[in-house]
């Protein structure tokens, strides 16, 4: 494990500062050099994936709907490529040195018409849970279906774009009525650097909605990468370590069973939900 001075890429070649590592000195330039083959070997990565958008959006999205007119089946086809697509990438991360990924309890992420909200570290935690999941519906950013690299993709899997309001809630509840996965972040966005964002509760509406128990899951990355505000060839002194821990089911039917409104039982199973989390990133454990 490097020195956390090795982790500022920034420090001149020049003058006498010397790193130890594993009984070795390290000079800075060859500091300067690992740092440069990690910034290489990410890039490289993103081009993969980017491409892989690409190539998905032009053949594999005509492919999956050829010979399909029910549009659950179409979807559903759209998504297994796109679980096989991250499949790949999280390979490719480990095959290239730059990430460990360990997902604790991935058996229950397989299961049918799980409610699965996980807090959000990193840019690809998605990518990640759905390369454990078989079948995944999500909310995207309505922005990403602008995205012509990923418009026609996110359309072809069906997935929901984050307009809010209880359409919402009821296009998320078919789905889980159906037998189908659902994939949250309640942050909404990537967390800060220390910590948990703010709760929304979209997530509790839709449990209370449809009586469905909160799968949580807990993403941790040491060292930190890829968070919100950060760019991609901002990468850290060794490989990441991204792991994934499965909680234990939150019965949403302790809540249902008081007597106040809806409004003020998803305001209360938000804030539970948030306090498992804030637990969970203190202890290390989940």
């Amino acid at each position: 494990m490097l020195s956390p001075v090795d982790e500022n890429p920034s420090i001149p070649l020049g003058g006498a500062c010397r790193i130890v590592e594993a009984g070795v000195e390290l000079s800075p330039l060859h500091r300067w050099l690992r740092y440069t083959s990690r910034v290489l070997r990410t890039g490289l990565a993103f081009l993969v994936f980017g491409l892989g958008s690409v190539l998905s959006a032009a053949v594999l999205v005509p492919l999956v709907r050829f010979g399909c007119r029910d549009d659950d089946e179409r979807q559903i086809r759209a998504q297994g490529v796109i679980h096989r697509r991250f499949v790949f990438f999280c390979w490719l991360l480990e095959s290239l040195g730059l990430a460990q990924i360990d997902i604790e309890g991935s058996d229950r992420l397989s299961e049918p018409g799980i409610l699965v909200v996980a807090n959000h570290p990193t840019l690809i935690d998605a990518i990640v849970l759905i390369s454990a999941m078989p079948q995944a519906d999500c909310i995207v950013k309505t922005k990403n279906f602008e995205n012509p690299f990923m418009k026609g993709m996110l359309k072809a899997s069906g997935y929901l774009p984050n307009l809010g309001g209880q359409a919402l809630v009821d296009a998320c509840r078919e789905r889980l009525e159906s037998g189908r996965s659902l994939l949250l972040f309640p942050e909404g966005t990537r967390s800060p650097k220390k910590g948990l964002g703010a709760f929304q509760r979209g997530a509790a509406h839709i449990a209370v909605a449809t009586r469905r128990d909160l799968l949580p899951v807990l993403i941790t990355c040491d060292p930190p990468t890829l968070m919100k505000g950060q760019a991609w060839y901002q990468v850290p002194a060794r490989r990441f370590e991204l792991r994934v821990r499965v909680g234990e089911p939150i019965s949403v039917d302790e809540f249902c069973s008081s007597t106040e409104s809806r409004p003020m039982v998803a305001r209360a199973l938000t804030l539970n939900l948030r306090e498992t989390f804030e637990k969970g990133l203190a202890s290390g454990t989940f």
